[in-house]
């Protein structure tokens, strides 16, 4: 690769000093660190001490490894690691220590902490809170707020729980509480960058970090504006005893707010710790056109785009009343193209927009078994997910981290995979992927077929107790809808064409990072406090979801689209004065 000469800056940046390179989207980042990366490994000559590079997804974390192979002609290995934050925290710098800080007596010489997922409903707090006694998994410390967070999955309770005063008592259960989850032997990711600050503040731990810093005297953190409170502050200690951190990223693509990150925060940190800057500023991916659209809504500098890239003007397509009334459009606009991607702020907007509606209860079990049967390797992906979600809340499981949505019982992530892969085969081959049968019919067939799922001989033997709920499970059809053919409910037109669906649908969150042909940015019906609707993106240039907005539009190379329901005269002219080329 021909680097530029902002590019050629960082790569010789010094590996003792805190660095941080602000890369816009486009600039070639991922490259370029995978460039800087393979050169350090190439001339590291300080073994067994290596360099760390940390990313905040397995995705990314893929990503990097396959770029860094690329250069250097072999995978990366020892003394050297690529894995994610929240990996390094847990592995590196708590397992050792974690039986010991937590006081878990371990289990059979395991001393290993369990990672539960925030779903899991177990050690509860012993007083009520807002009329609810809240599990240990539900809630984090907030050093940001210095207060608990509540995030039960349900977002009514979770306002009302936020909003409560939390009085000395209270406080205290909640502290007591989250101790018993750790003393069991199990805790969240969030649990564990506070075990790693509670390890930070105990003297007796300083030979033990000083150890770990001499392991990896250099840290590269990619997609830095990620970094929450917590883990800003373990850099800051990492920092005390010698770590040298090379920060990569760009503030204004920082849409974690939920995780509580924020971009002050970051600043906030490189300007105590002093981080030499380096930038890269011209954008390779985009068109001006859409470089200029993404700059006018932060309102921030001008960037420059890729010259050779076609500056086609971004456009606004509108809807009635639902987003999927688009669908045919789209598809006819977009089809010399092969990477068409439709991004939504939530799930329940991609549903509406790929099929009307979005589905619940026995609906979901329909979709999982119908997709399992088309053969298209994403809808088969998909159809594992939704299923395994499924499953797990009708047996009422508790879950880890593992994915998806794997049960505590359940030891390997791989045997839950296999066993959610081998009981929509069993629920396809006993009639329940055919969607061309009425839905009482399809419900009598797919209740024949999940009374006998127990009884397989591809069960787990850990679950084989917690599956005879199944044998007696009585599943129903929607009020009204028996008589009715379960395909034009859950079957898309693609589907029923025994086409594959060329559009991909996903979330903001999930895309970033990525590079499309084409997006189609799609708003909400209404504004509101989910931040999925334009105006919410367009109302405060600082606000996240102008981040959202930012991340979402910069992620195409030559065609950019607004799907919005149908506008005021008002709105078509902020529209337009943003860059949009209206119909």
């Amino acid at each position: 690769m021909n680097f530029t000469q902002e590019q050629l800056d960082y790569l010789a940046a010094p590996l003792d000093r805190h660095v941080y390179l602000k890369a816009c989207p486009g600039s070639g980042k991922t490259e370029v660190v995978a460039a800087m990366v393979a050169s350090i490994v190439r001339e590291w000559s300080r073994s067994p001490s290596g360099i760390a590079v940390l990313t905040f997804s397995n995705s990314a974390t893929d990503e990097l490894r396959n770029r860094v192979h690329k250069y250097l002609g072999e995978p990366i290995g020892m003394p050297h690691a690529i894995s994610t934050f929240d990996g390094f925290v847990l592995n590196r710098l708590v397992a050792s220590i974690g039986s010991e800080i937590t006081r878990y007596p371990g289990r059979e010489g395991d001393f290993r902490i369990r990672i539960l997922d925030k779903a899991a409903d177990i050690y509860r707090t012993r007083n009520s809170i807002c009329d609810r006694w809240i599990s240990a998994c539900k809630y984090d410390y907030d050093l940001g707020t210095t207060r608990f967070i509540f995030s039960t999955g349900e977002r009514g309770l979770d306002k009302q729980l936020n909003a409560a005063a939390i009085d000395q008592d209270t406080f205290q259960d909640l502290v007591a509480t989250k101790k018993r989850l750790w003393k069991g032997g199990f805790a969240t990711f969030g649990d564990i960058d506070m075990l790693a600050l509670m390890a930070f503040k105990d003297k007796k731990y300083d030979p033990y970090f000083s150890r770990i810093a001499h392991r990896f005297p250099l840290i590269i953190v990619d997609e830095c504006q990620d970094l929450s409170a917590e883990q800003l502050r373990i850099v800051e200690h990492l920092s005390r005893f010698g770590m040298a951190f090379h920060f990569v990223g760009d503030l204004n693509q920082s849409i974690y707010g939920f995780r509580q990150s924020n971009p002050e925060n970051v600043t906030g940190l490189m300007d105590k710790l002093k981080f030499e800057p380096y930038e890269l500023n011209a954008n390779w991916r985009s068109g001006q056109a859409i470089v200029d659209l993404c700059a006018n809504i932060l309102g921030g500098d001008r960037i420059r785009g890729n010259p050779d890239v076609v500056s086609l003007q971004p456009q606004i397509l509108e809807y009635e009343t639902c987003p999927s009334e688009l669908l045919p459009t789209i598809r006819a606009m977009t089809q010399e193209y092969t990477k068409v991607v439709l991004v939504a702020r939530g799930h329940t907007t991609l549903q509406r927009l790929r099929n009307g509606e979005t589905f619940e209860g026995i609906e979901l079990l329909a979709v999982a078994c119908i997709s399992a049967s088309t053969g298209n390797l994403k809808d088969i992906k998909e159809s594992l997910r939704t299923f395994a979600k499924w499953l797990v809340n009708k047996l009422e499981l508790q879950v880890t981290k593992s994915g998806p949505y794997c049960p505590i019982v359940m030891e390997s992530r791989l045997a839950w995979r296999k066993f959610i892969h081998e009981s929509l085969k069993f629920m396809v081959a006993n009639g329940a992927g055919n969607s061309n049968q009425t839905w009482s019919a399809w419900v009598r067939t797919a209740k024949l077929a999940i009374r006998q799922l127990p009884d397989q001989p591809f069960v787990p033997a850990e679950l084989r107790e917690e599956l005879d709920a199944l044998k007696d499970l009585n599943l129903v059809a929607r009020k009204g809808q028996g008589d009715k053919p379960v395909s034009v409910r859950v079957v898309s037109q693609e589907m029923l064409q025994g086409k594959p669906d060329t559009l991909r649908y996903e979330t903001i969150h999930q895309v970033k990072g990525e590079t499309h042909d084409v997006t189609v940015v799609v708003s909400s019906q209404q504004p509101g406090v989910h931040q999925s609707h334009w105006q919410d993106w367009l109302r405060d240039r600082g606000s996240e979801a102008a981040r959202f907005a930012y991340v979402a539009s910069s992620r195409p190379q030559h065609i950019l689209i607004w799907a919005v329901k149908k506008l005021k005269a008002e709105d078509r002219s902020v529209l337009a004065q943003l860059g949009f080329e209206l119909p």
